[in-house]
């Protein structure tokens, strides 16, 4: 829980200062606050673990929808990055049908060779504590979305294996 406090102390004093310090130093994860568009350069510590280091970062507020959002990624990145937004999305027709089904929602394309795991930790209140929560892993060259039906403050990312 401190390791993700101290992160995400670190991440937000250098918000601002953010785009000169990129990319940032590798390190086993981050936290990253709702209305993130961000892309990580994995890391390799041995023939199975990762560090990643943070090469773009710029805050995303749109609304998107949550099945729909493949125009989101480019069609080609930087081999063994991966990209990620994590922001708001819902669907429908109407204002009602768009509110009632908002989500946090954290979508991802996974540019490197490797399928892996990684460990999320989730804030639910400001200035909460973390918590852990499942998710179902980055496959090699894929789209995911994990989606969440409540507020989620911050998101923390961290412990990227290689599946075996």
């Amino acid at each position: 829980m401190k390791r993700y406090l101290v992160m995400l102390f670190v991440f937000i004093s250098s918000f601002y200062g953010f785009s000169q310090s990129l990319p940032s130093e590798p390190a086993n994860g981050f936290a990253f606050p709702i209305g993130s568009k961000f892309t990580i350069k994995l890391v390799p510590i041995d023939s199975v673990s990762f560090n990643y280091s943070i090469v773009k970062f710029e805050p995303f507020t749109e609304m998107i929808d949550t099945f729909d959002n493949e125009n989101l990624f480019s069609k080609s990145g930087e081999e063994d990055t991966v990209d990620f937004y994590f922001c708001l999305g819902t669907r429908g027709e109407t204002e009602d049908e768009k509110k009632k089904n908002m989500k946090v929602l954290l979508i991802f394309k996974n540019r490197s060779k490797y399928s892996m795991t990684y460990n999320s930790d989730i804030q639910r209140k400001e200035d909460g504590e973390y918590e852990k929560t499942s998710n179902m892993g980055a496959y090699a060259g894929v789209k995911g979305t994990e989606m969440w039906p409540y507020m989620i403050h911050s998101i923390g990312l961290n412990d990227f294996k290689r599946n075996k």
